[in-house]
């Protein structure tokens, strides 16, 4: 009987232990796989010799509580937490971050991250460039772009950058019916207003204005089609001395001519003419950085830059 009772007390134990094992599996497979965390990294602003503002925005915690946040910083691409970084709390949501110790006048690159049980998470890549110690220069680096626009006086220096690189060698100014919209300028400092109309009339679509005002680049969003006159001043004072990466093509600006055709410039020649709105052309994003007249970026700009812009205007075609 003895002998039963330990037998009968062993299976019991042997189905109990397997029937636990079974359960704990189960509940594992069950259980969520935590991950590292997603998130993205604010664009850079107040941007001087020595520092500058980010953060970011986490969107998901990967199923695990953040314990650490901020963003990273180096001199080459994509630095992690071992390079340079802030710590700005704990937990999900939006967050700045105050980054100090930089020097005047260099590249750097920044990283949203966040830290959870999985590992740590990083945001999208930015590049910025720090103030120079002295003035701004044309063909200087700057807030996302190259300098071929500026004025005021340092610190207050402000004007006009254009992308490092073409943002498409075949786009139409556009292809979808001739009409004459009568919204644009030709001025410097009307590019950006230009592409924001065009955008607003013509809505969805492949054409050059929509192009650069979709753009996000180096952090920025606020990117347009130059006018006439900005693309101008892109082939005098960038092409012309070596700066900015620009093909011998024809390049698109934001400036209509009439409803059959819209200002181009050659880049071999630096001849501008009013070309057909359905060919398609090079085209070059811009944006505004600095202060203007005391407000952020997107106030008017002067239309005078006396000793930079001397564009060449000859034999206007239609072709």
């Amino acid at each position: 009987m003895k002998k039963r009772n330990v037998l009968f007390t062993f299976q019991f134990l042997l189905i109990f232990t397997l029937l636990s094992f079974l359960y704990s599996c189960e509940t594992d497979q069950n259980k969520p796989t935590a991950q590292k965390p997603t998130l993205v990294s604010t664009a850079i602003s107040d941007i001087t010799q020595t520092s500058a503002i980010s953060g970011g925005t986490i969107v998901n915690d990967g199923g695990g509580a953040i314990t650490t946040k901020g963003v990273c910083w180096f001199t080459s691409e994509n630095p992690t937490i071992s390079n340079f970084k802030t710590s700005d709390g704990i937990g999900t949501g939006i967050f700045t971050s105050k980054i100090n110790g930089l020097f005047p006048g260099k590249l750097y690159h920044i990283r949203a991250y966040a830290i959870n049980s999985e590992g740590v998470g990083y945001g999208p890549d930015i590049a910025f460039t720090t103030i120079s110690s002295t003035s701004l220069s044309i063909g200087d680096t700057c807030q996302g772009g190259i300098i071929f626009y500026l004025n005021g006086t340092y610190p207050n220096q402000y004007g006009l950058v254009c992308a490092q690189n073409d943002q498409g060698t075949s786009v139409p100014w556009y292809s979808q019916g001739y009409i004459y919209y009568g919204t644009t300028s030709t001025a410097i400092g009307s590019g950006q207003t230009n592409t924001s109309s065009l955008v607003s009339i013509l809505g969805n679509g492949y054409y050059a204005a929509k192009f650069c005002d979709d753009l996000v680049l180096n952090g920025f969003d606020d990117w347009f089609l130059p006018s006439r006159d900005e693309l101008g001043l892109m082939y005098t004072n960038l092409k012309n001395n070596g700066f900015g990466n620009f093909t011998n093509s024809s390049y698109w600006s934001s400036s209509e001519y009439d409803y059959l055709n819209a200002y181009a410039q050659y880049f071999s020649s630096g001849r501008q003419s009013c070309n057909n709105k359905f060919h398609s052309y090079s085209i070059r994003a811009v944006r505004v950085f600095g202060v203007l007249q005391g407000t952020r970026s997107g106030g008017s700009l002067s239309t005078r830059d006396s000793t930079k812009f001397n564009i060449i205007q000859e034999n206007i075609s239609t072709n």
